[in-house]
């Protein structure tokens, strides 16, 4: 009896140290809801790289980012909420320009297909409420002097045109969602040369490299995520996966 007792505890042992190893299933993004102005089918990393995309041509990434139109603060957004007014004006911004973009080749005579269409940097160039040069300086001054209109100036160039590092890894994350990563990866790379320390630059390479299953540089680009941004949370947790 003692020997069947020990047989069974040891069949017991074994089972609970197979269940500890089993790795627990990743958990999945809450699904989206109250999609008013986009299909309700777009894939999620569309919609996160076009919500990004507003937070840059805005300039409102020292403002709450996010929250300047959204409710909650992260990691606990409430993105279906409706609660923030912002939100609201933004969709009617949205169609208020799918509107202008619709009537521009009756206006200029030229087709659809030559048409740049209105985004919101066209108008914002980086700023929550849109100025001309000489009406933004004209303010700063009036606020703060000559040093305010020159720190103004200073602040607005670095991101009046929709047109550096993050405009870029914007631009080539919409490349690998389209299975086009080699493309990604040539302008990604390029990207790396200019501002080496830029950790979005190896963020997006690795989701470039993932996407072609290549494992061991998707490791290395998040390695070098984790060099550059220690306290990169996404970061850690995707090569903790890779290493399982």
């Amino acid at each position: 009896m003692r020997r069947v007792s020990c047989a069974m505890i040891g069949m017991i042992l074994l089972a609970a140290a197979a269940s500890a190893q089993t790795p627990a299933a990743p958990q999945q993004p809450p699904a989206m809801t109250n999609l008013q102005i986009y299909p309700k089918d777009t894939p999620r990393a569309e919609l996160v790289a076009t919500m990004q995309g507003f937070v840059r041509q805005l300039g409102v990434q020292t403002l709450g980012g996010c929250t300047y139109c959204h409710v909650g603060t992260a990691p606990n957004f409430d993105f279906p909420s409706d609660a923030n007014p912002k939100k609201n004006v933004a969709r009617r911004m949205i169609l208020m320009s799918r509107e202008i973009t619709g009537k521009l080749p009756e206006v200029t005579g030229k087709p659809a297909s030559e048409i740049t269409a209105l985004r919101c940097a066209t108008c914002h160039r980086g700023m929550p409420v849109p100025k001309v040069t000489e009406i933004a300086l004209a303010d700063a001054l009036g606020k703060g002097g000559a040093a305010g209109a020159i720190q103004q100036y200073k602040d607005t160039r670095k991101q009046a045109l929709d047109y550096n590092e993050n405009a870029l890894v914007a631009y080539a994350t919409t490349l690998v969602n389209g299975d086009k990563a080699d493309e990604a990866l040539t302008l990604l790379k390029a990207n790396a040369e200019l501002a080496p320390n830029h950790a979005p630059t190896y963020a997006a390479m690795a989701q470039a490299y993932a996407k072609k299953n290549d494992k061991d540089n998707q490791a290395k680009m998040l390695e070098k995520v984790l060099q550059i941004d220690p306290n990169n949370q996404l970061a850690k947790r995707q090569l903790d996966q890779l290493r399982k």
